[in-house]
């Protein structure tokens, strides 16, 4: 009661009646945690009502409590104008890798960078710097200094390999590109290419202004087309043929066939009738036309796709190229795609994928000797594919038995980092959204296994899902310990045994679908553990007689599992005990299975590889490795292996 009232009257209080409260109440001090706590939210309403002065005061209570440093932060922004560069340069000493320095180097770069104080920005600004903003300013501040090939160096890698537009505040670094002829014309150009070919426009008409005046005309030319393809398309055909007028053409053909397939294939024929296209244009857009009709199940797909020569098909092109020969049981073509992909840059997960079908398609075609020696790399790892390979060659599963090592002292040694305590009372006051910011900047100054210990923290913690995703930050799936806890188990036993179905299989639905966040709700709203869109929900529970209403009765956990295991329970009924169809149909809905159905029956692993949509098909690949796990952690030598699980999908 004591401190509600406190607060009450500390945030009604002005300025300068805060002064004279503070001086004659003694119990303001904030000496508890829970006083604390109410002085820090009394701070930062302050803050928010610009009572700067305020705000300093109760800082002042607040010594030795987690978050002050947060504070000082909000407060050496709010009152930036007034801070000194030393006061920032001591803050951020004081407290690296994290957001808070973050946001502040920014600033202070860009007051540096204002003043044309380029050695100074040098030094204060620390290296490798975690905002883009901050990462153009250091580029610019060599080039200034005379360290010009470094700084030139760092801005093409700004320009060449950002995945985000760059702010407006690098422009000045890009006009150094151009003023030291490290660009020409032609570079914008292929860029502007890249960004358009990926709908980055705003970001592509920002580079235009360094084209000549003739490649400006041809990019409003493209912006132009871009307004209306369909329509605009045909009026190019009548310019004269030039690299330009043709690169235009192909993305333009390419964006036509993402959304109607069947209007770009006639619009491509009447193209190269007018224009002299190279093998690699042709190659692009033969692929992307190709990929469409092999989404499709097309086989015409197949064939097109073929007729590209290996070096001039796109990765995409190769990937369904790869699925499509695989449902066709045309494996030499397999074989070709999937070694084309083995040699593009891609994730340990699209390797893993491609390497697994190199070894199918091998020994499909009687080269068992290299097959095995692709299985046995790919059975070393815990993974959909590592399971699979470790089937085909009839060995063990790798690392579900390995003991967790001892992390103890790594995770010692974090407890007592501040950016955990802020992280803990982030957590007590309810502000997971800021714990997690503080979380997740800490792990990138952190090794590989100061991140696993990080993990295991957090499972300590019983913070599975941060857990879970911390792992996930250096891609370390062997770590079977910290990615797969064994949540909710009684809840779960039940529900099996109630619905009659297999109690790994919805604890691998349930780590896929929330990572075991009973709170999480998806940007499609979905719901709780299980992810139940509200309409499901709501339909399952009127099935079963019972009534469920608000967001907050779905998102219970017992109530959650119990609709979720239900509605798993139907879909594996309608596909006659069919697991990888029924976990399809729970990620993707059901209506869309018969749809994706062989022409005659299909291994289960060649059906799952060639589903159409991307995320069901790593839904599905995830559900069952993860099925697997959880197998062996509740039945352990009793276990079922992952292939026998795969039964094969009927044909139409």
């Amino acid at each position: 009661m004591k401190d509600r009232f406190k607060l009450r009257l500390k945030l009604r209080l002005s300025a300068g009646c805060i002064i004279s409260f503070l001086s004659l109440i003694p119990w303001v001090s904030a000496n508890s945690l829970e006083e604390q706590r109410t002085t820090f939210q009394a701070a930062r309403l302050a803050l928010q009502e610009n009572q700067v002065e305020a705000a300093r005061l109760f800082m002042a209570e607040l010594r030795g409590y987690p978050l002050a440093a947060w504070l000082e932060a909000q407060l050496l922004t709010a009152d930036f104008e007034q801070s000194s560069d030393t006061a920032l340069v001591s803050f951020m000493s004081n407290h690296p890798h994290s957001v808070m320095s973050d946001s502040l180097a920014a600033r202070l770069a860009a007051r540096l960078a204002g003043r044309g104080q380029w050695a100074a920005l040098l030094t204060l600004i620390p290296e490798n710097p975690e905002q883009l903003t901050t990462q153009c300013y250091r580029a610019e501040a060599l080039i200034h200094t005379g360290s010009v090939k470094q700084g030139l160096e760092q801005a093409q890698a700004l320009w060449q390999t950002t995945k985000k537009d760059l702010p407006n505040d690098c422009s000045s670094l890009l006009w150094q590109l151009k003023n030291h002829k490290q660009l020409a014309s032609s570079d914008y150009w292929r860029r502007i290419q890249d960004l358009m070919g990926n709908k980055r426009v705003n970001a592509a008409r920002q580079l235009a202004v360094y084209l000549t005046e003739e490649d400006q005309q041809f990019f409003d030319l493209w912006l132009t087309v871009r307004s209306a393809p369909t329509k605009k398309l045909p009026e190019l055909f009548s310019q004269p043929d030039s690299a330009q007028v043709r690169a235009i053409i192909v993305d333009t053909i390419k964006q036509i066939a993402d959304d109607k397939l069947q209007t770009a294939l006639p619009l491509w024929a009447q193209a190269q009738t007018s224009f002299k296209f190279t093998k690699a244009e042709q190659g692009e857009v033969e692929s992307r036309l190709g990929m469409w009709e092999a989404w499709r199940h097309d086989e015409a797909g197949l064939q097109r796709l073929k007729q590209i020569t290996v070096t001039d098909r796109s990765p995409e092109g190769n990937a369904w190229l790869a699925r499509l020969a695989m449902r066709s049981q045309d494996w030499p073509a397999l074989l070709e795609a999937a070694s084309a992909l083995d040699t593009v840059e891609g994730s340990d997960d699209e390797w893993d994928t491609w390497r697994y079908w190199q070894a199918r398609a091998l020994e499909q075609l009687k080269k068992t000797k290299e097959a095995h020696a692709l299985y046995a790399g790919l059975a070393k790892n815990s993974t959909y594919y590592g399971f699979l390979a470790a089937d085909r060659i009839q060995q063990d599963y790798a690392r579900l038995t390995d003991p967790p090592p001892d992390r103890t002292q790594r995770i010692q040694g974090l407890q007592k980092l501040a950016v955990y305590q802020r992280w803990q009372e982030w957590n007590a006051l309810g502000e997971r959204g800021q714990a997690r910011k503080e979380w997740f900047r800490l792990l990138q100054a952190m090794d590989k296994e100061g991140v696993l210990a990080a993990a295991e923290l957090a499972l300590r913690e019983g913070d599975a899902n941060l857990a879970i995703w911390t792992v996930s930050r250096v891609k370390d799936w062997n770590s079977v310990d910290l990615r797969f806890p064994l949540l909710y188990e009684q809840i779960v036993m039940d529900q099996a045994r109630s619905q009659g179905i297999r109690p790994e299989w919805i604890l691998g639905i349930m780590r896929r679908e929330s990572a075991f966040d009973a709170k999480a709700e998806s940007s499609a709203k979905a719901l709780g553990l299980m992810q139940l869109m509200p309409g499901t929900a709501r339909d399952i529970s009127r099935q079963m007689g019972m009534q469920v209403l608000a967001k907050e009765d779905i998102l219970q956990p017992d109530l959650n599992v119990k609709l979720g295991s239900t509605y798993l329970r139907d879909m594996l009924k309608r596909f006659s005990g069919n697991y990888a169809q029924a976990t399809a149909a729970y990620n993707a809905g059901p209506g869309r299975i018969p749809k994706w159905a062989p022409p005659q029956n299909l291994a289960a692993d060649q059906w799952v590889e060639s589903i159409p949509f991307e995320e069901t098909r790593k839904y599905v690949r995830a559900v069952m490795a993860y099925t697997t796990v959880y197998d062996h952690k509740l039945n352990q030598d009793q276990h079922l292996r992952l292939s026998m699980r795969l039964q094969p999908i009927p044909a139409k």
